[in-house]
């Protein structure tokens, strides 16, 4: 439901359609700043460049596409939301406050049957109400807008909830770089009250507040020399539409003039900002069994909003929200290469999948388990690893991989191998950490029997009930990545770990 202050802002620029039509951009009808490359640009030319500007940065930041999904916020006539969705054959949604701004833009939008775009006349306050689902636009963009919207917080926390992870939030918009205590009432009336713009941030405030409803500022822009070019030649022209009979033409021309006084002495500001929502984090793990400790660990981190990419030799091919399976053999270059030209990006790698074939005494061991268990635990470690550092070689932050498998000490007759593959699991981690440590964060993460799992299971089951008193349940691996990824577990690997 509209508030009282928009309802007064709402019936203003209905009002004031009419003049802003004659006189700010009589052909395109746009209603922002312009962007000046030199003094002597017209003011079509500058809104042009503004608007070319801005979305030029947003390209910088995350291409639009065909299946890019656009939010406009104060859309206004709509030229630019058609333009661009036209320009890319994307889809996009715009929403004004204003009831003839709308009109004018769902007019317009007939000119394009094709487009998938619709306009909403609602609230910017209230983008809960009109979208309830989360994460459906790629990019929300904005035009001088935000400055009238009276709860900007809910306008904040809705964009981000809105944006898809690595969605971006562009905006150009009014400045307040003094307080309104700190106005006279003439320039309180003349950059305020007249167009309602109930509340105004400083260029540095702007970017706090979109950092703390969990937006990345990638870029912020002052631009203050554009916003006096603008309202200077603004000013300029009312002069020709002055008369006797209408008072409003005067009053915005020295609305104009004030903004350009404003501006000059330092209390007023324009500025573009470029915030992106941090994509989700990407976690690929080994163990697609029911009771795999990979597939209990993905299950925790999904919940805290990971994308999971789960494989294994037998997996079936899964694709829900948040959550992939793969059929992957690690052992094969092939394979892990296929495995990994789907995955996008990567944050953490855990690596909890057994080997076959490591159980016996050294006189019940053959060759095909002896190849088995240095498969899966070294060879294919080795070449995942391999494959991970060629391909994300360019990230500004390493990639965390965690080896979770038993101590490198001492093992029982039976295991005997697992002390040679262990003891080699827990040097390369050392190596990559002495080698690769720009790419990767490697951790060896010693575990006693795990229970219930498919693995430990097995083994309480061939050696004797009695170890099942010596295993911990799964969760206590989760509490451990938990450490790792909150930084409170050291990296590397190895025997100081034994539990």
């Amino acid at each position: 439901m509209i508030n009282e202050q928009e309802k007064t802002t709402r019936t203003k620029f209905n009002f004031l359609k009419k003049y802003y039509d004659e006189t700010w951009d009589e052909a395109a009808h746009t209603l922002h700043v312009g962007l000046f490359k030199k003094e002597t640009d017209s003011l079509p030319t500058a809104y042009k460049q503004a608007t070319e500007h801005l979305l030029s940065n947003v390209e910088t930041i995350a291409p639009i596409s065909k299946n890019s999904n656009v939010l406009d916020v104060g859309c206004g006539t709509g030229k630019t939301l058609i333009e661009l969705c036209a320009k890319f054959d994307c889809s996009g949604v715009g929403v004004d406050l204003s009831d003839e701004q709308i009109k004018d833009a769902k007019i317009y939008l007939q000119k394009f049957p094709k487009l998938r775009v619709k306009f909403v006349r609602a609230s910017a306050s209230e983008l809960g109400e009109v979208f309830a689902e989360d994460e459906m636009f790629s990019h929300v963009i904005s035009q001088d807008a935000i400055m009238l919207v009276a709860d900007k917080q809910a306008l904040y926390e809705n964009v981000h909830r809105l944006l898809a992870p690595g969605g971006v939030f562009a905006i150009a918009d009014f400045l307040a770089q003094k307080a309104q205590s700190e106005l006279t009432t003439t320039e309180h009336d003349l950059v305020y009250k007249m167009v309602n713009w109930n509340e105004g941030f400083s260029f540095k405030m702007y970017q706090q507040i979109l950092q703390t409803v969990g937006l990345n500022v990638v870029k912020g822009e002052q631009r203050d020399q554009d916003m006096i070019w603008t309202y200077a030649k603004l000013a300029k022209k009312m002069k020709a539409h002055e008369n006797k009979t209408d008072g409003t033409y005067t009053d915005l021309k020295n609305r104009y003039e004030g903004i350009v006084s404003e501006v000059e002495n330092g209390k007023m500001g324009w500025g573009f900002f470029f915030a992106q929502k941090p994509a989700k984090k990407t976690a690929l793990i080994a163990g697609t069994k029911t009771k795999s400790i990979g597939r209990y660990v993905a299950v925790a981190l999904h919940k805290l909003g990971y994308e999971i990419w789960l494989y294994s030799r037998s997996a079936k091919k899964i694709d829900k929200a948040g959550w992939h399976e793969r059929a992957c053999d690690i052992t094969s270059e092939k394979s892990i290469t296929r495995l990994l030209g789907e995955v996008k990006s990567l944050d953490l790698v855990l690596m909890f999948a057994d080997a076959e074939g490591g159980h016996g005494t050294i006189e019940e061991l053959n060759k095909e388990g002896i190849e088995n268990c240095f498969g899966a635990k070294l060879v294919g470690s080795v070449l995942l690893t391999k494959a991970i550092v060629q391909k994300f070689k360019s990230r500004q932050t390493p990639i965390q991989m965690i080896w979770g498998a038993g101590s490198a000490k001492d093992k029982p007759k039976d295991l005997i191998m697992y002390g040679l593959v262990n003891s080699g699991l827990a040097s390369f981690v050392n190596e990559l950490n002495r080698h690769y440590s720009s790419i990767v964060e490697a951790f060896y993460l010693p575990f006693t029997v795990i229970s219930p799992s498919t693995l430990g299971d097995a083994y309480i089951k061939k050696v004797g009930p009695q170890l099942q008193k010596l295993a911990k349940h799964p969760s206590m691996i989760v509490d451990t990545v938990m450490g790792v990824i909150g930084k409170q577990i050291m990296q590397g690997g190895g025997n100081d770990r034994d539990r």
